[in-house]
C-alpha cells in the first residue's frame, strides 16, 4: 500500500470526527435537556410546551436533498434507505414537529451514514421557534469501522432557532432558519 494511501486512511477518523462534531453542534445546540427518549409512547410529560403553527409555515421544509418519505418508522423502529444528505422539518398546525438529519461521507472504499430522527413540540415567539423534542433516534453505519455501528436513543435537548418566511434569490419561497449563533440556512417545500 502506497504511503499516500495510508496517511489518508489515517487521516478518515479526522474527517469522521469533525463530520460528526459539526452535526452534534447542529443537533445539541439548545440550553435545557430533557430526558433521554426510552420508548416511541414517552412524551415527557402533560407540560411539554407547545403553540399553533403559523399557517404559512404549516407542512414540511427540506435542506439538501433528504427525503421525509420512509425516513424512519416508529412503528418498527427501522430508519429507511438513504437517500440524500441534508435535514427536513416537518410542522404540525397543531404545534407538532418532526425533524429528520441524514449525512454521509464517503472515501476510498468505506462510507458513513448517519441518522438523527426526532420529533416533539414546537412554540412560536415573534420570530423565534423552539422545538422541544419528546422522541429522538439515532443510527451511525460504517463498512470500515465498526465502533462507528449503532442505533441508539438520542439526547433530547431544546433547539431554539430564529426563522424568517422570505424567498430565495431566485424568488422562490424559503424559510430561513437559523441557529441564534449562525447564518441562515435556506429550507423549501417539495
Amino acid at each position: 500500500m502506497s504511503a499516500y494511501r495510508l496517511s489518508t486512511l489515517h487521516r478518515r477518523p479526522a474527517i469522521i470526527v469533525l463530520t460528526m462534531c459539526l452535526m452534534f453542534a447542529l443537533l445539541a445546540s439548545g440550553c435545557r435537556k430533557n430526558p433521554t427518549a426510552v420508548d416511541p409512547d414517552d412524551n415527557n410529560g402533560p407540560d411539554t410546551p407547545r403553540t399553533p403553527v403559523p399557517t404559512a409555515l404549516v407542512g414540511a421544509w427540506y435542506s439538501g436533498t433528504v427525503s421525509d418519505v420512509n425516513f424512519y418508522d416508529r412503528a418498527t423502529g427501522q430508519f429507511g434507505s438513504p437517500s440524500g444528505t441534508g435535514i427536513f422539518l416537518k410542522l404540525s398546525a397543531e404545534g407538532y414537529y418532526e425533524k429528520g438529519v441524514l449525512l454521509q461521507s464517503s472515501l476510498y472504499n468505506c462510507t458513513m451514514t448517519f441518522f438523527a430522527y426526532n420529533s416533539g413540540t414546537i412554540t412560536f415567539k415573534d420570530s423565534t421557534i423552539t422545538l422541544y423534542p419528546t422522541y429522538g433516534r439515532i443510527k451511525s453505519s460504517d463498512n470500515c469501522v465498526a465502533e462507528n455501528n449503532y442505533l441508539k436513543n438520542d439526547q433530547l435537548v431544546t433547539e431554539t432557532i430564529i426563522a424568517k418566511l422570505g424567498e430565495d434569490e431566485w424568488g422562490n419561497e424559503t424559510l430561513w432558519l437559523r441557529y441564534p449563533e449562525s447564518n441562515p440556512s435556506a429550507f423549501h417545500r417539495k
